[in-house]
């Protein structure tokens, strides 16, 4: 399905990192308590995001990496 609100996957990842927070965030990314349970599904998805975000271009890539660590460290994670 072609998403209508975004260029590309790295703009709405970086959307959500940098123009949400709290739960809105979480609800964006469909975080729940399972990623703050389960340390392996947690890293597989902060690795899976960073892995995009690193090869994009975008200007707001740097900060949405930051945030996007903090939001890991949230769920017990270690960068």
């Amino acid at each position: 399905m072609v998403d209508l609100y975004f260029k590309s996957e790295e703009t709405k990842l970086i959307f959500g990192l940098c123009e949400l927070n709290g739960k809105a965030q979480l609800d964006f990314f469909r975080i729940d308590y399972s990623y703050y349970s389960n340390k392996n599904k947690a890293k597989n998805w902060y690795e899976k995001i960073k892995t995009k975000l690193e090869n994009c271009e975008h200007g707001f890539k740097d900060m949405a990496i930051e945030n996007l660590n903090k939001l890991y460290k949230g769920m017990g994670g270690k960068i």
